[in-house]
């Protein structure tokens, strides 16, 4: 229709229904009309120009993936040999370094008090980001954190969403703090371990005296993540000298049946999830060290270290022990014949004033070697001293 019939048509709709029309009523149609062809045009650019810039992401690879880091990157072995620590996510098999961490330790008087300062997986990003909580540990699949506040120990437990960052849960603790929380194989429950002070304090011992813990374990809350059911049993900590670390922590048995906590002498004590001692189950019968873990198979014991670069293997059947292993500490198993060690190579290994330490994935059959991170120097600053965190991816 052309501007002479759009101005006809409504001139005569304009006599029907009122009076004269206006001397301007001309003016007013066409700017109309004018008004109209604009935002047609206008919308037609605005349309044009969304599909090509997704056209063109799409070209260039550029949609968005909201996936959790640690599914949007599923190799096998993803190793930072030139990080330490590790910056960006780091993984092996069905392991993850799900976070790491530094102890500050201040002496005052005679005492040494210890505070750690972890980095946590940031999922949204797959780097470690430093994060406010004092002690920490993380589920099976790496998508919740169960965290404890500055002044340990805690009232309370929180549940942190791995990907926002965020506390989405708080749990609280009646009467009994925690100083470590620990997560179940199958992530439904915690254990958390009591204290009757800070668990990293301890008054330095004089002469011949060992250090002395100047907190005492009392116990263990069993957290039911599902039910939100709570409830403490007392588990006192009967060890006279606790070294350098004053830590008893509890954590889980590999069937997530009973939990444990270490023991010098015997590798782990067991309690059931009503607080009564318990035996240890039959494949962790041969566990003897402390970190110590049966392999998923439930096959092979890793203990040691049997030297400054090596541990050896056990039949988790029969407790026989079987060949060295390249690592002076085990962390995880990654599968039935791979593990992850902090381990020394060279000839630095035996002075300590020049030994570095670096994460190693084994394959304990073979003896291969992978390194999956940097080099930890063993003489460095303690912000340099960091230690690893793993969880099952």
């Amino acid at each position: 229709m052309n501007v002479e019939n759009v101005l006809r048509s409504t001139l005569r709709e304009r006599a029907e229904h009122t009076g004269p029309a206006p001397a301007d009523l001309a003016d007013r149609v066409l700017g109309a009309r004018r008004r109209r062809r604009r935002v047609r045009w206008g919308l037609s650019v605005l349309v044009a120009l969304t599909a090509t810039g997704l056209a063109l992401g799409q070209m260039l690879g550029g949609s968005v993936d909201t996936r959790p880091a640690s599914e949007r990157d599923k190799r096998d072995v993803i190793g930072r040999a030139d990080q330490s620590p590790p910056r960006e996510f780091v993984a092996a098999g069905d392991t993850a370094l799900a976070a790491h961490y530094t102890i500050h330790w201040a002496d005052v008087s005679s005492q040494r008090i210890g505070r750690r300062d972890y980095q946590l997986l940031d999922q949204r990003t797959g780097t470690y980001r430093p994060v406010p909580w004092r002690y920490l540990d993380v589920a099976p699949g790496l998508r919740t954190a169960a965290v404890l506040e500055q002044d340990l120990p805690a009232r309370r437990v929180g549940l942190v969403d791995m990907t926002t960052g965020k506390v989405t849960r708080w749990i609280d603790l009646p009467g009994n703090k925690a100083g470590a929380v620990a997560f179940s194989p199958d992530g439904n429950r915690l254990v958390a371990t009591t204290y009757d002070g800070t668990p990293e304090e301890i008054t330095l011992g004089q002469g011949s005296h060992f250090a002395r813990a100047d907190a005492r374990r009392t116990g263990f809350w069993i957290i039911d993540l599902r039910s939100g059911r709570t409830a403490w049993h007392p588990a006192p900590d009967e060890a006279e000298h606790t070294s350098f670390i004053p830590r008893r922590d509890f954590d889980w048995s590999s069937d997530g049946r009973l939990v444990r906590s270490p023991n010098d002498q015997t590798g782990y004590d067991y309690y059931d999830l009503k607080g009564g001692k318990a035996t240890a189950p039959t494949a962790e019968k041969h566990l003897t060290s402390h970190p110590g873990e049966v392999s998923p198979d439930g096959t092979l014991v890793v203990g040691g270290p049997a030297g400054n670069t090596t541990s050896w293997l056990i039949d988790a059947r029969t407790g026989a022990r079987e060949d060295d292993v390249p690592g002076s500490e085990f962390l995880a198993w990654a599968d039935d014949r791979r593990a992850v060690f902090l381990g020394c190579r060279g000839l630095t290994c035996e002075d300590w004033d020049k030994r570095v330490e670096t994460l190693l994935l084994v394959d304990v059959r073979t003896g291969r070697v992978e390194p999956l991170s940097g080099e930890r120097p063993m003489n460095k600053t303690e912000k340099e001293l960091w230690q690893p965190v793993f969880a099952p991816r």
